[in-house]
């Protein structure tokens, strides 16, 4: 789970003999004492300019330009 705030995000996986790994790193960072991991409000309501909503999930989408 990232905070409301999160927009840049990367993962990986590795799997070892006995175990199975994976980390990710986030930011901008949180996970701060006492602070809300969410807004509160009406799904997509706070969307920033060239977001889209992703109307089953409820959260807000990147729009990728074609390069």
């Amino acid at each position: 789970m990232a905070w409301a705030t999160t927009y840049r995000l990367g993962c990986a996986v590795v799997t070892c003999p006995e175990y199975t790994y994976g980390v990710c790193q986030y930011g901008p960072a949180g996970n701060r004492l006492n602070s809300k991991i969410y807004i509160t409000g009406e799904p997509c309501s706070r969307c920033p300019k060239l977001f889209t909503c992703s109307e089953e999930e409820g959260l807000c989408n990147v729009v990728r330009r074609a390069h």
